[in-house]
């Protein structure tokens, strides 16, 4: 990890959280139309294509060695596939800011993964921004009698993602040590690609031929390509480089914030007092964790 220089190299982590906060909205009104082995298939190849074309002509594209193959396969493994078909099932049965808010999991199993497989360890004020900006997406998350009224299917799929998610973070931790963030991102993507083909031609292809072409589907199946499969990763793998992971991970915190407030503005979903004071908290737990670190505790 390279110690950040100016704030500046919180673009990276803001940008991921805020992108990845809108694909939840994005891929709620695609689901309306596409079953989710299709919407992933079209937003891995349509990513595909533009990271490939974009990072040939910006001359970023690295060769992957022949003993990081596995490695390599083994990421895309992890997310794109398993992620997205545990984010996009999960959609299926709970509602945008209620899969933002698991998907927030990540943060609080992360640090204990990285310790136990690298032995990286985190300072006491990362562990207590964690815990305060988890209250207040619980807080975010329970009913008036504090009790969770949600679909167990979408907490499944939803927690199987948070599960890969956890185990991406692992296989970056060490592909970025040897590989640009063009090179990890585009690689993964190709790969998702391919492996979503076979369900995709075995499943889904006969309904996907039936279903009249919505340019207001595919502009979102388009944004969720470029930014969520290109731009966020790549501003992700970056993030970790500058502020290592554990901190990179704390500003997924941030994504059930964006998905809450865009999901009220775009779904209609509904954004009461509550949900206001546990963004509060989120921000709050976020601003402990940095603040701290850059005093030098």
């Amino acid at each position: 990890m390279t110690q950040p220089s100016s704030r500046y190299v919180y673009i990276f982590p803001l940008t991921f959280a805020f992108i990845w906060g809108l694909t939840f909205v994005w891929s709620k009104g695609i689901l309306e139309v596409y079953t989710p082995i299709t919407m992933i298939f079209v937003r891995m190849a349509l990513g595909s294509l533009f990271l490939y074309v974009f990072s040939k002509l910006a001359k970023k594209l690295q060769p992957i060695q022949r003993k990081d193959w596995g490695l390599m396969l083994l990421t895309a493994f992890f997310e794109p596939f398993l992620y997205f078909i545990g984010e996009s099932y999960g959609l299926l049965h709970a509602s945008a800011t209620f899969a933002g808010v698991i998907i927030a999991l990540i943060p609080l199993i992360a640090p204990l993964a990285l310790w136990v497989v690298y032995g990286i360890r985190t300072n006491l004020s990362v562990i207590l921004g964690l815990v305060v900006s988890f209250g207040g997406i619980l807080y975010m998350l329970l009913g008036r009698n504090f009790e969770l009224t949600v679909d167990i299917k979408g907490v499944l799929f939803l927690s199987m993602a948070v599960l890969s998610a956890v185990c991406y973070l692992l296989c970056i931790q060490k592909m970025a040590q040897k590989y640009n963030n063009f090179t990890i991102v585009t690689y993964q993507t190709v790969l998702g690609a391919i492996m979503f083909l076979p369900l995709f031609l075995g499943l889904e292809w006969q309904e996907f031929r039936s279903i009249p072409f919505d340019w207001s589907i595919y502009k979102d199946l388009t944004m969720l390509a470029i930014f969520g499969s290109g731009v966020a990763f790549i501003c992700f793998v970056e993030s970790i480089r500058k502020i290592g992971a554990v901190r990179t991970q704390l500003f997924s915190n941030a994504i059930p914030i964006v998905t809450a407030i865009a999901a009220y503005f775009l779904l209609g979903e509904i954004f009461t007092s509550q949900k206001i004071v546990g963004i509060c908290v989120v921000i709050l737990g976020l601003f402990i964790s940095q603040v701290k670190w850059r005093k030098g505790s």
